[in-house]
């Protein structure tokens, strides 16, 4: 049985136009993409941008989408076109969660300043703010009544502190009263860093998702989602890898996939592990250096032939052929801090010295041997290039200009221990022709090292990397098919075979999510698809199915009220409902519809939960229900909805304001003395499926904000013989 999940909106579909400042954007863009980049660019920019909400729809709706794109292909600029089309078509604030070190937070405000405020050009479309915080309320709303309508651009830290400075503020009235139900869209650069629950694994060993821990970022981002009526959420990511995408698609739950066109100079892993093996170097196992397992007394000899290597490229590249302005090199050690001072030390060293002796007299035996090392490393340096079509010049032609880059190098590290280093610091790219990167951690994501030629990285892991550490380090990926023969990446024999696995498994998911139109059926193939039964075992686990999923489970759909109350009425409006039984009263009265597991799928997607227990629990519903509807023997056809006092008022319930959950949901047995007890609501249920009881309830609270307040919530039975046969089978 193949899954669907249908929208149920089709009818109010946004379909975004392509306005004055996307178009202004694109003119500019045009030195930098073809037409056929651009028309890609545009394309793919509107179907994420028509699969958001609708900013102009007055009421309360969100939803979360999910962007693809290779390590440095681009993301950037598709969010910032995004931004420019979201501003077109009436989206009046957009967040950016803009990494979780302040280097980064600094290159995505300076670059959308550049490319969307245009150094001040279109200051009355865009206002930006950064990290704002309540001070900066009255600013931001006086911003959104300017008669030029801008966006407003904000970047924050992805850190629970900004983040929730940032809902205070759409919490406060004067933002209430001046955005209500207008559009919000979020965009997470770096999705699957920090925004996902850091407790997954020690979660899963829990009884109930209430008793879960959940990450201070996770959680404040729930908390920002919960406080704006109107918004989009879209995840942008690199990371396709299946355990990696399915914590994705867990509390912050995807509804929609765009996978991003590289532009046509692009050079990935395919570029580097498949199609040019030849531009990998592997670096020795003696040279491979670790802190605590080998800790290089010397600086290895890989190590200067990679930095000779790139002193050549730029006197070639940037000197005599002119092609860049400049090129880079990086050295990433260890991720001890340590580590990196000690190879900055070595390059340091290295540098001076050379500076000195290339100055020395023609005599001058350390000059003779320091000409013959290079010259000795020359052959490597020029060894793809055609001299039919590029003109070689000889090693004695090339050596007057490498005495220039040697005195025109800049060698930086950047680390965090001290903000000169680390997480403040800019580098002058066009103040020198060659610039050499020393760090680890802080070179990591998001970081960009422009025109970057040489990398080298001996970093030596006591186990097998996962994927998302392997895609954290691919800086030497990104557009540089320019000089691509000047490219050396050096690795340890070891990594060479993970980055290989990593770009296999890469293309075939970018596969599945281009032929797939939903990324629910991605996850279907990753639930059913027998080399990925690990993968299974990773994102519905047995422990999970028979201690989580098994009997009642009593949920809590208080953040999205009003959005549950339209989908639940006209959802109820659709049906047609069967009586379970006649107990005497209205409140005792409830009705049940049998329904496909496609429609019951399609429920659970669209009702919305921003509790992190409660959303936990829809999604591995969802995969349970998808496994136990793909079974080879007797898979699940159907399962229940029941509608409880569907004939009466919404029941009061007691509820807690400060942990927003019920005290309790069911109602117990009662008139047991008479001819017709009532049994309870937990007696409300069919053995054979799943049942998903849907509750009208009237808050009782002291606090004012939630007294009285009518709500549409969830409980769920699942027959304990279900959990029994699948833990039988995984293991």
């Amino acid at each position: 049985m193949e899954i669907q999940i249908l929208n149920s909106n089709d009818k109010e579909k946004f379909k975004p136009v392509i306005g004055d400042r996307t178009t202004e954007l694109v003119s500019r863009l045009k030195n930098k993409l073809d037409e056929d980049e651009l028309n890609s660019l545009l394309s793919e920019t509107s179907d994420i941008l028509s699969h958001c909400t609708n900013p102009n729809l007055d009421e309360s709706q969100s939803t979360t989408n999910l962007v693809f794109g290779y390590v440095q292909s681009g993301k950037t600029m598709s969010f910032t076109t995004l931004s420019a089309m979201a501003n077109d078509n009436g989206f009046k604030i957009i967040v950016y969660f803009a990494g979780t070190k302040t280097n980064l937070l600094t290159q995505t405000t300076k670059r959308l300043k550049k490319d969307l405020i245009n150094n001040g050009a279109n200051s009355k479309y865009y206002k930006s703010f950064e990290n704002p915080t309540l001070k900066d309320v009255q600013q931001i709303t006086n911003a959104l009544q300017l008669s030029t309508k801008p966006t407003i651009l904000i970047t924050v830290l992805k850190h629970h502190k900004y983040i929730n400075n940032l809902t205070e503020i759409f919490n406060s009235n004067q933002i209430k009263a001046i955005l209500k139900n207008n559009g919000v869209l979020i965009i997470d650069d770096e999705a699957d860093q920090a925004s996902l629950n850091g407790f997954a694994y020690k979660n899963s060993k829990s009884e109930e998702w209430e008793d879960d821990d959940y990450t201070t970022t996770y959680s404040s981002i729930l908390k920002l989602k919960s406080s704006i009526p109107n918004h989009s959420y879209i995840q942008y990511t690199a990371t396709p890898q299946g355990p990696l995408l399915i914590s994705m698609l867990d509390l912050l739950s995807p509804k929609y996939h765009t996978v991003l066109t590289p532009g046509k100079k692009y050079t990935g892993g395919k570029t580097f592990f498949v199609d040019h093996t030849e531009l990998v170097l592997t670096i020795p196992e003696n040279e491979v250096f670790n802190s605590k397992k080998n800790k290089l007394e010397n600086c290895p000899k890989t190590l200067i032939e990679a930095l000779q290597i790139h002193l050549m490229n730029v006197a070639l590249v940037v000197k005599i052929w002119q092609k860049e302005h400049f090129l880079s090199m990086m050295v990433h050690a260890d991720k001890d801090q340590d580590a990196s001072e000690t190879f900055h030390g070595w390059i340091t060293d290295l540098i001076q010295m050379w500076t000195e002796q290339i100055t020395s007299e023609e005599n001058d035996f350390a000059k003779i041997d320091l000409v013959n090392s290079f010259k000795k490393i020359y052959p490597e340096v020029i060894k793809f290039y055609n001299p039919s079509e590029d003109k070689i010049p000889s090693f004695e032609e090339m050596l007057p200009h490498l005495q220039d880059v040697i005195f025109d190098t800049n060698i930086e590290l950047i680390i965090s221990r001290t903000k000169k280093q680390g997480s403040d610091k800019e580098i002058d790219w066009n103040g020198y022709s060659s610039h050499i990167l020393v760090g680890a951690e802080m070179l990591n994501r998001g970081f960009t090292v422009e025109n970057l030629a040489v990398t080298y990285m001996p970093r030596y892991s006591v186990s097998k990397s996962t994927a998302d550490t392997i895609q954290q380090r691919c800086r030497f990926f990104g557009y540089k098919l320019n000089y691509l023969k000047s490219c050396r990446v050096y690795l340890p024999e070891d990594t060479i075979l993970e980055y290989t696995e990593y770009v296999q498994h890469e293309e075939e998911m970018r596969q599945w999510l281009k032929e797939k139109s939903s990324i629910e059926e991605v996850e279907q193939l990753l639930l059913i698809t027998p080399k990925l039964n690990a993968t299974r075992k990773n994102i519905l686990t047995a422990n999970t199915v028979n201690t989580k999923l098994k009997g009642w489970r009593k949920m809590n759909a208080f953040q999205n009220i009003e959005e549950n109350k339209v989908f639940v009425e006209n959802f109820i409006k659709n049906q047609s409902f069967t009586n379970e039984k006649d107990y005497g009263t209205p409140d005792r009265n409830h009705l049940y519809v049998k329904l496909t597991i496609q429609t019951v799928i399609e429920f659970l997607s669209n009702f919305k939960f921003s509790n992190m227990p409660d959303a936990a629990r829809k999604q591995a519903t969802i995969r349970y229900l998808k496994y136990l509807a793909n079974k080879e023997k007797s898979p699940l056809q159907y399962a229940y909805i029941i509608q409880m006092a569907y004939a009466g008022d919404a029941r009061e319930r007691a509820f807690d304001e400060n942990t927003e959950r019920l005290k309790e949901l069911h109602s117990g047995r009662s008139g047991t003395a008479t001819s017709n007890p009532y049994p309870g609501d937990s007696h409300i249920k069919f053995e054979d499926s799943i049942c998903i009881q849907i509750h009208k309830v009237k808050l009782k609270s002291e606090s004012m904000k939630w007294n009285g307040k009518e709500a549409y919530t969830l409980a769920i039975y699942y027959p304990k013989d279900f959990a029994v046969d699948y833990v039988a089978n995984e293991n």
